[in-house]
């Protein structure tokens, strides 16, 4: 019987009506310089040419390292992501959008800054965003330098912030054992999905952030920050709400008006970038 090799990293791949850009995301993992990984893809029932694609890479692929689940029926996005996450093994984890690319270093560099920092829940990098096309735009540090930052004043700096300066999936790895404390992706949250789940990492450990990037970020008219612009703004104050409601903030009044501005006025910029720029 040939030898099982547990992986280091599992990538998971939540997917999606998303056979326009599918085949860039999984050959960036099939890429990557770092081998000890599995890939978990979880076709959500999609209407498209996604399931046939997902077939034929596998085909082409012929890596034992790629695993495939499908949905009997389409499922909301956090939802999903739980399945695609629940689905996985190793002790790090990365959730890749269907949409999204990683650089062929990504899974080396994070792995090391986590070995390197067990102290930190997650890292995290700068943003490389691209458009439909694929073309690099610009590039997008929330954060600053390279470095260990402390959780709980991490938590804070985000909120106030009005948005997510911490990275979407593409540029995260978190480990196992912080999950196992804090959960799986809220469903209450519809857009800020991932930052309610970050801050909640951030609750049990801090973070290392890259100021150089490890993945391309897409942006584009059917993305999710356009789908769901109507709730943005009400979506990220409720994770602020959580986030106090669990104990690990103190938000005053004026706070929170502070974040809802904000909020929103980077929700509208964010809008003119994508309508613009994707």
């Amino acid at each position: 019987m040939p030898v099982v090799v547990e992986p280091d990293i599992s990538v998971v791949v939540p997917a999606y009506n998303a056979a326009r850009y599918l085949q860039q995301t999984l050959e960036s993992v099939l890429c990557q310089t770092f081998t000890k990984w599995e890939l978990v893809i979880v076709d959500n029932a999609s209407t498209d040419e996604t399931p046939r694609l997902i077939d034929r890479l596998l085909t082409q692929a012929n890596d034992s390292r790629v695993r495939v689940e499908r949905n009997n029926v389409t499922v909301p996005a956090p939802e999903n992501w739980n399945i695609a996450v629940s689905k996985s093994r190793a002790g790090l984890l990365k959730l890749l959008c269907a949409d999204d690319v990683l650089e062929p270093d990504a899974l080396e560099r994070q792995y090391r800054c986590l070995i390197e920092h067990p102290q930190a829940s997650f890292a995290t990098s700068a943003r490389l965003l691209i458009n439909s096309s694929g073309k690099p735009l610009f590039v997008r540090n929330g954060i600053g330098r390279t470095g260990f930052y402390d959780g709980k004043a991490m938590i804070r700096r985000c909120i106030m912030s009005g948005t997510n300066i911490i990275g979407e999936p593409v540029h995260v790895m978190w480990r196992r054992s912080a999950m196992e404390r804090v959960g799986l992706f809220d469903p209450e949250v519809a857009y800020a999905t991932d930052v309610e789940y970050w801050l909640r990492l951030l609750s049990v450990g801090g973070l290392f952030h890259d100021a150089k990037p490890v993945g391309w970020y897409r942006i584009h008219a059917a993305a999710a920050a356009t789908r769901l612009a109507a709730v943005t703004v009400e979506d990220f104050v409720r994770t602020a709400r959580k986030q106090v409601d669990r104990g690990t903030v103190t938000l005053s009044k004026f706070d929170f008006r502070v974040v809802r501005a904000k909020s929103w006025l980077k929700s509208k910029v964010r809008q003119v970038l994508y309508k613009t720029l994707g």
